[in-house]
């Protein structure tokens, strides 16, 4: 297991020469692979936030290596260690390899103890991007729930007075699959971009990056949390249209592969979004001027064939398009495109950009600094 090993330190203290190159010769000695991160701790308020107890520190998995955990600790200063050879700036090769041994980093352990270190960061993870939305719900859940519940009626019933129907289904059916698709587009989107975005702008992007998780839970993790989001609203819109509207699913399974297909996809764009952002106006410039219109143009309140031949040749340019055909076609059984290459298409287009992601969150682009 690569270990994740973070050196904080203050440049006023000389210690932390010294204890990099005793971190160096003790890894070395414990022939541990790591991935050492120096890190500059230069005001009081960084030294509240990151909880340093003074320069220089030693992190592994996030964890201090020499833990004080006292609070009134926490301060921009230099620390002291009891060595063999007296009081020091820094601690010994030999204390670093002791504390690494006891604490049994990197060391071949049973199951109990790789769940310990790589599975439960990732519930961890996970649990906080759901409760992350769910501590706000009325912004992430309910909000966008009225707001597809006035589409319905506006466009259900208002415009579905003069449309009655649609390639022989009632408008208000017809629009409903489409509707609930953008939802999920929306909330899966918003979720991993803004989440990736707020850690890398607050630096609690270093506790996850710190971690013995592998990149490939990290970006499970962050798509999932969207993906329950989504999930969350699509059957928040269905459960507030089927009173409205005579629901019947032609294909269930072919609606949840396609749903969750189409949620993986978002969110991890979501992903590569928030990681690629330098500004938060870029996540909302990629969902209000690229997402949105391909989504608003992308069939969901006309069928292709109503339109005239140049918009048709445009429709099918358009990405979404693909998938809201394909979650109308496991809906209500009509489509204007092959369904079932569609749905294989977006299972692998789900697929590709989730392992994007992971390599992504490997390389640690945009993440370190």
């Amino acid at each position: 297991m690569r270990l994740r090993v973070e050196l904080l330190y203050f440049e006023g203290c000389p210690g932390y020469g010294p204890a990099g190159k005793a971190l160096e010769e003790a890894l070395s000695r414990e022939r541990l692979e790591a991935e050492v991160r120096l890190t500059s701790v230069s005001t009081e308020e960084e030294a509240r936030r990151l909880r340093f107890p003074g320069s220089p520190t030693i992190r592994v998995g996030g964890r201090d290596l020499f833990p004080i955990g006292d609070r009134e600790s926490w301060h921009l200063g230099c620390r002291v260690y009891r060595t063999p050879e007296g009081m020091r700036g820094y601690p010994t090769p030999q204390m670093i390899r002791e504390a690494l041994s006891s604490s049994r980093v990197g060391k071949s352990t049973g199951p109990s103890e790789r769940y310990r270190l790589s599975v439960l960061p990732f519930w961890a993870l996970l649990r906080r991007e759901v409760r992350r939305f769910l501590r706000v719900w009325t912004q992430t859940l309910l909000s966008p729930l009225l707001t597809s519940l006035l589409f319905i009626v506006v466009f259900g019933y208002g415009l579905g007075s003069r449309i009655r129907e649609v390639e022989g289904t009632p408008y208000l059916e017809f629009i409903l699959p489409g509707l609930i698709l953008m939802s999920i587009i929306s909330a899966a989107y918003g979720n991993t971009s803004s989440s990736l975005f707020d850690a890398k702008r607050d630096r609690y992007i270093d506790d996850v990056l710190m971690s013995p998780m592998s990149p490939l839970q990290m970006a499970l993790a962050y798509v999932l949390g969207g993906v329950t989001r989504g999930v969350l609203l699509g059957l928040g819109t269905f459960a507030l249209a089927a009173p409205l509207a005579d629901l019947s699913v032609e294909h269930p399974l072919l609606l949840a592969v396609a749903g969750l297909a189409v949620s993986v996809t978002f969110a991890a764009l979501g992903v590569v979004a928030g990681v690629m952002a330098t500004r938060i106006d870029h996540i909302f410039f990629l969902n209000n001027i690229v997402i949105q219109p391909l989504a608003f143009l992308g069939g969901i309140f006309y069928s292709v064939q109503m339109l005239p031949t140049p918009l048709q040749v445009a429709t099918y340019l358009n990405p979404v398009f693909y998938a809201v055909d394909a979650f109308r076609f496991a809906a209500l059984g009509v489509s204007d495109t092959p369904a079932y290459p569609v749905l294989a298409g977006l299972v692998v287009l789900a697929l590709l950009t989730f392992l994007g992601t992971v390599e992504l969150l490997r390389r640690g682009y945009r993440l370190r600094y």
